[in-house]
């Protein structure tokens, strides 16, 4: 008997298990959220989705916060989607930090960040992109009609998202709403007049992530966003097969989900939330 539930995607094979050994979650984890998901992996009495996992480091690719809230109830199993991480196919992008349109002038926003204590120079949008992966500037900031650098220099690039940590901490202090989009969405709002800036974070490659979270080093919240080309839903993994011995429980799980319909759905899909990757549904009927 397999101890996995294994489904073959063109780009990506997904394993689905519940895991003992111990995972390395690569983002910090914010208690209100780990409470709210506490709260409701109780009251639904199962884990709707697993975790996705790369096979061969054990570190969490996405689900921090599930990682958290069951650790946090005290379950020893945890429901897993693991994939191989080096697997082309599986991107790592950024979640940029976008300011809210409640302020009327740009250059409003530009005072704030200097008032702060960073240095802002401004450059073209076509330069952007090269200066901070060449480390010239630290951030970039893009409004509907300028772009600037933040100047400075950090060791690594988890330092420089704690600068970003810091910086949109700041901005919500003195009233600026933030919220985090993707970089193409991120800029398109700001284009279109819906938000007044983005602020523009270097690139976080798998290496790092591996070995930040490897060493117990985590990224500040939202600082990756992975894209796996399909995921699992709704495994809906009873609690009490997460206190079992490890092999009954995955005996359970792989009969389970072997009686389920799996249905394969388009990208784009929104369910409990917007999915850019394609979806296996298991369901009932």
């Amino acid at each position: 008997m397999s101890n996995s539930f294994s489904i073959i995607h063109p780009l990506v094979t997904l394993e689905i298990k519940l895991e003992i050994e111990k995972l390395y979650i690569h983002e910090e984890t914010i208690a209100e959220i780990v409470e709210r998901l506490s709260d409701e992996i109780e009251r639904d009495a199962h884990v709707k989705h697993p975790v996705i996992v790369d096979k061969e480091t054990l570190v969490v690719l996405d689900g921090m916060h599930r990682v958290a809230a069951l650790q946090h109830l005290g379950y020893k199993l945890i429901p897993v989607c693991t994939v191989d991480y080096n697997n082309p196919n599986i991107t790592v992008g950024s979640w940029f930090r976008v300011v809210g349109n409640d302020h009327e002038k740009g250059e409003d926003l530009r005072e704030k960040v200097e008032e702060l204590g960073y240095i802002l120079q401004e450059i073209a949008d076509s330069e952007l992109e090269r200066k901070i992966c060449d480390g010239e500037i630290m951030l970039g900031i893009v409004t509907s009609r300028k772009c600037y650098g933040i100047l400075g220099k950090t060791e690594s690039v988890k330092e420089t998202y704690e600068h970003i940590k810091r910086l949109e901490e700041n901005l919500k202090n003195v009233g600026y709403k933030i919220s985090y989009e993707t970089e193409s969405d991120s800029i398109n709002k700001v284009k279109s007049g819906e938000a007044l800036a983005a602020i523009i974070a270097p690139r976080i490659t798998k290496r790092d992530v591996v070995t930040n979270a490897l060493k117990g080093e985590v990224f500040v919240h939202k600082s990756t966003r992975h894209v796996i080309p399909a995921r699992p839903l709704f495994v809906n993994v009873p609690l009490n097969w997460l206190e079992m011995n490890s092999e009954e429980a995955n005996k359970l799980l792989f009969e389970y989900l072997s009686k389920k319909k799996l249905r394969r759905l388009p990208r784009g899909q929104t369910l409990d939330r917007r999915y850019e990757e394609e979806l296996y549904v298991f369901s009932d009927t």
